[in-house]
């Protein structure tokens, strides 16, 4: 597996499914992390996260759960060649932070600050072999908003989409189950 794949697509895509197979081709002598971003704030995204949590116990792979609502967590950091990533997702993440950035003095400095920690954490992964596999949702399809905010959120996402592309070997869309490989 290369050092970075990225896969987006529709919600219910496939994405994760997609994304769990390829990681289980690493073979069983990894460290396999999965860095999960939902927050459990309804009784959706309860079932959601569940689902999740089942299919990764349904696996032969072990994998070790990493909650991360803003930052990494110290604790998912300074991983090695030895281990296995799967993000999940870059849409919930940056919502995430969009709303901590409420709370904050300087809402679009925080914003920024966190998008280049996101990505100085990827490319410092990369230079200690880590394996990741980042999956985001597509959302760039739908005409703009008349809120601010979202057209915002669909620059900063597009943004993003744009440096993971670019910093993946490989990168994927799924829709209806059907994947379409663009790099």
């Amino acid at each position: 597996m290369d050092w970075l794949i990225f896969i987006t697509g529709g919600v219910r895509s496939g994405k994760s499914a997609l994304a769990e197979q390829m990681i289980s081709q690493c073979g069983l002598d990894k460290h396999y992390h999965y860095i999960a971003t939902g927050v459990p704030f309804d009784e959706e995204m309860k079932s959601r996260i569940h689902r999740h949590r089942m299919d990764r116990e349904n696996q032969l792979l072990n994998w070790h759960t990493i909650e991360m609502q803003v930052a990494f967590p110290e604790n998912a950091k300074n991983f090695s060649g030895n281990d296995v990533l799967l993000f999940e997702c870059v849409t919930t993440w940056l919502s995430n932070v969009m709303y901590a950035a409420e709370r904050v003095k300087d809402p679009q400095q925080f914003i920024h600050t966190q998008i280049a920690l996101f990505q100085q954490q990827l490319l410092f992964w990369q230079e200690r072999s880590v394996k990741m596999i980042i999956v985001s949702n597509e959302i760039l399809d739908e005409p703009a908003s008349k809120y601010d905010e979202v057209n915002q959120y669909r620059k900063l996402l597009g943004g993003l989409h744009q440096w993971l592309v670019k910093q993946s070997e490989e990168a994927y869309e799924v829709q209806f189950q059907l994947v379409q490989r663009w790099k």
